[in-house]
């Protein structure tokens, strides 16, 4: 059985001679001895003040905290400048990273008993993560922090300052526990951002950490310690490896192999016919995907509102459809397998949508943009579905009409639009199949996303005085009948 003096012990914390104890009720302001005295000296003196504080009905301080945290959160609004709520926010988030501290400490007192295995969990961390409702990352980040108490003072008492948060706590923690055993004294040198590592032996067993062994004793903070009061935690984060990377390279490179083994990316088929897609990836390969959806994720001019997310996974299928116009398996280039009927590439009215390879039913606007650009398969059907021949109509622009275009372009020839040549398709201002020609007058080159704007957007394209293109929005009721059967829409 645990009790939450041993937590405290854990801590190293001491009340200071210098503080006279508090009498019931009394408060003290902490701030001004801060100067003057150690942090883990005014973090004692916080707990002494606690101890002594009138408690609930039960007698517990832990009580008494959880009734007065409610009665912050349930006190009246306060009216403050915008400067003094940034204030606030800093102090309240202090406070937080204490308690997170404090969890910690105890957590790993936990870790060290056998309570959670007479309940029924795998491990501490299983317990902790299901009855203190956290994630299991979270629940295995508090306690190799905990671990790592005595092994940080200094950490701890820029902790206590606030001149670091509990994330930088934990990452110095992880970092110095994955050393260890590189330090020279029989360490895990575990990954520390793997929460399903072992935690440390002496956490493990309950033993004392207050004698540390050699190996617990070689691990200097201070370095990392004066970055982490200066960086950001996602910049602490990479300081960290830097570290971790000048002690134990092999180390390293072990933990991104397999981090790149467990690589991870599958389709997800959902009812209404879209896909839902599910990965994870190892930090170089991520990198790698953000940079080349990034650079094309950019607005492509003006009016373009389209949201962040919106912009990511057009830049997704403008890479995948480039891919398809240059990338060849063995001799053949896959391609989109789309099967439509005349009536739907014309868009007369009542006519069925087309069937597109994983896909499945696609409205007869998205046939006409994937037509505008592709070679075309003529198959003709008899009554009972039976082919009765096979031929091709060639619908694509010759090679000299396609470099024509490329010359006279040189991009998206929609207003205002940056994309280059390498990423734009052939569309025909009057469909073919109603009878426009594959010609130079009848053919613009528009990147994915403005010729997705032309057919299944409801936008127009015309060609003004002097040949200068014209982007017409839709109207509310009409939609053109060069892209679609012409159904009025309220």
């Amino acid at each position: 059985m645990c009790s939450v003096a041993a937590g405290r012990d854990r801590l190293g914390a001491r009340v200071s001679p210098q503080l006279e104890p508090l009498k019931p009720g009394a408060t003290v302001d902490l701030e001004p001895l801060a100067p003057e005295l150690d942090p883990l000296e005014v973090h004692a003196a916080a707990e002494a003040a606690a101890a002594q504080a009138p408690v609930a009905a039960d007698g517990t301080p832990l009580t008494t905290l959880l009734l007065g945290i409610r009665a912050f959160l349930n006190g009246p609004t306060l009216e403050l400048t915008q400067s003094e709520l940034g204030e606030h926010l800093i102090r309240l988030r202090h406070g937080i990273d204490l308690l997170e501290m404090g969890f910690a400490v105890l957590a790993t007192t936990f870790a060290g008993t056998n309570e959670y295995d007479l309940q029924g969990s795998v491990t501490a961390i299983d317990w902790i993560r299901h009855q203190c409702r956290m994630s299991g990352h979270a629940a295995a980040r508090a306690v190799a922090a905990g671990d790592q108490v005595h092994r940080l003072p200094q950490s701890l008492a820029a902790l206590d300052a606030g001149e670091i948060g509990f994330a930088h706590f934990s990452l110095l923690a992880g970092t110095a526990r994955a050393l260890e055993g590189v330090s020279g004294g029989g360490g895990d040198g575990a990954d520390p951002a793997d929460p399903t590592a072992p935690i440390d032996a002496a956490a493990a067993t309950g033993t004392d950490p207050s004698s540390p062994s050699p190996a617990t004793t070689a691990f200097d903070e201070r370095v990392l310690l004066d970055l982490a009061k200066e960086h950001s935690v996602g910049r602490f984060r990479m300081d960290c490896t830097q570290a971790r990377h000048a002690k134990d390279a092999a180390g390293v490179l072990e933990e991104h192999v397999s981090a790149a083994e467990r690589n991870h990316f599958d389709f997800i088929p959902c009812e209404d016919g879209r896909t839902a897609v599910h990965g994870i990836f190892d930090s170089v390969a991520a990198a790698t995907i953000r940079t080349v959806v990034i650079s094309f994720a950019k607005p492509t001019g003006f009016g373009d509102e389209r949201p962040r997310g919106r912009r990511f996974a057009d830049a997704l299928v403008e890479i995948a459809s480039r891919a398809l116009d240059v990338h060849t398996i063995g001799e053949r280039r896959p391609h989109l397998q789309l099967t439509a009927s005349v009536e739907t590439v014309m868009g007369l009215e009542g006519a069925p949508g087309g069937e597109l390879e994983f896909a499945g039913a696609v409205p007869a606007a998205t046939v006409q943009r994937l037509a505008c650009d592709a070679r075309i398969r003529r198959i003709l059907l008899g009554p009972t579905s039976a082919v009765i021949d096979v031929g091709r109509a060639q619908r694509l622009p010759s090679p000299a009409t396609r470099d024509a275009l490329r010359a006279r372009s040189g991009g998206c020839e929609w207003p205002r639009c940056d994309r280059t040549v390498a990423f734009t398709h052939a569309h025909h201002l009057v469909h073919w199949g109603h009878g426009g020609g594959t010609d130079l007058d009848n053919l613009v080159l528009l990147c994915y996303r403005h010729h997705w704007l032309i057919h299944e957007g409801g936008w127009q394209l015309a060609r003004a005085e002097r040949g200068l293109l014209i982007a017409i929005p839709p109207s509310r009721t009409h939609r053109s009948w060069i892209r679609a059967p012409a159904v009025a829409r309220e």
